[in-house]
């Protein structure tokens, strides 16, 4: 398994981002800023986005159209701008935007991340694994197998060849699909399973999972003792915006909230 040592991590996911997001979008950015730039005395070594950072990415090609989307723009900019600061950007596939690739992480000075990592501190020696977390929905037949499917070079490389318009309305149709395919769907089906956690926490050597993608955030105690913790979601509910992520230091885990 791929390890990551570290000094001090920010941690966040599922911020689904679009042209539909902009309140999102803004909060997002000033979050990042604030977390890796302003907020924090000492900047954080790493900035760990685990999956979801949109809500659909049809492909990095979408960066080179004559017009692409103000939100994006913006997102680029303030990537470059934290990995210039010297704090380096790694960004995990999750299962919504599984189609980022080099060109989008050349032009935000990002690094692409394996699914699952193994964050070691230098100093405390303390493992924790990383991962968006859809692959432990393994009760989800349907949805797993939908995930080895586009995960497939063969998947990406048709849908890639396709115009952007095009690839649009599929990306809208697989959306619609999925919403609907989820309401029909018990909650729990769409949760962990915790043998799946456990198994990778035995293979791993961690004693502490951090994931994202359930939209479950919180602190969850697993049958063995050690610890599950569910990275928030972005999320818009009656007007009220939430959010925000994690730092990861020698003395522990820390909210960094909107």
């Amino acid at each position: 398994m791929f390890t990551l040592r570290f000094e001090s991590a920010v941690l966040c996911s599922d911020i689904h981002l679009s042209t539909s997001t902009d309140k999102i979008s803004s909060a997002f950015i000033h979050w990042l800023q604030e977390s890796c730039l302003g907020k924090i005395r000492t900047k954080p070594e790493w900035l760990l986005i685990l999956g979801d950072l949109f809500d659909a990415w049809i492909g990095d090609d979408i960066l080179d159209t004559a017009n692409p989307p103000e939100y994006l723009l913006k997102l680029v900019s303030i990537l470059k701008e934290i990995s210039q600061s010297g704090v380096k950007v790694g960004i995990m596939h999750g299962n919504r935007d599984f189609l980022i690739g080099e060109n989008f992480c050349k032009k935000t000075h990002t690094k692409l991340l394996p699914q699952e990592i193994l964050l070691s501190h230098n100093q405390s020696k303390f493992n924790y694994l990383l991962m968006h977390g859809d692959q432990l929905c393994t009760d989800d037949i349907e949805h797993q197998k939908f995930r080895k499917m586009v995960l497939s070079p063969n998947w990406k490389n048709i849908f890639l060849k396709k115009d952007i318009s095009n690839r649009l309305l599929i990306a809208s149709k697989m959306r619609k699909e999925s919403n609907y395919a989820k309401s029909k769907k018990k909650q729990e089906i769409m949760d962990i399973n915790v043998s799946e956690v456990e198994k990778l926490l035995n293979l791993s050597d961690a004693s502490v999972i951090i994931h994202g993608h359930t939209h479950r955030p919180g602190s969850y105690e697993l049958p063995s003792g050690r610890k599950r913790i569910v990275l928030p979601d972005w999320r818009i509910f009656k007007d009220k915006l939430s959010g925000g992520g994690l730092l990861l230091k020698s003395s522990g885990l820390y909210q960094l909230s909107l």
